[in-house]
């Protein structure tokens, strides 16, 4: 049965790194900082929501109440606060390219053309090493 060795520079680390992890607990720091983040979120979504037309929130709401019907239970109110910002910010961009009228023969702006070198398509000489034969 192996023995197990524990050094004095090793219990010192060790008992530095429990009393540091029973002072310090991680849960306690993040509920104290989420509420102003979820503020400030709900601040820049306001923001954002204030500038589309209402057509365009009331899109917004209904992809953001999707969204927390599928996946609602697993995220947490900064997720969630997150999640409406994002979609109220992008929907602008949305919105812009919606007005930007198609029609079903209009070409891409850019075709995409496969550039080829020439000096790799060019077949180089094959010539023989010392001690191959000519063929």
């Amino acid at each position: 049965m192996p023995k197990f060795l524990l050094d004095r520079r090793q219990f010192a680390l060790g008992a530095a790194a429990a009393a540091t992890t029973a002072l310090v607990r991680p849960g306690d720091l993040l509920a104290q900082t989420a509420p102003s983040t979820v503020q400030s979120l709900n601040e820049k979504t306001r923001a954002a929501m204030a500038k589309l037309p209402w057509p365009a929130q009331a899109e917004v709401e209904m992809k953001v109440a999707s969204i927390y019907r599928k996946y609602g239970d697993r995220l947490s109110d900064e997720q969630k606060a997150d999640i409406r910002r994002i979609m109220a910010e992008s929907q602008k961009g949305l919105e812009e390219m919606r007005a930007f009228k198609l029609e079903n023969g209009d070409q891409p702006a850019d075709a995409f053309r496969a550039a080829v070198a020439a000096a790799a398509t060019e077949e180089k000489p094959h010539t023989p090493k010392s001690g191959e034969e000519k063929k």
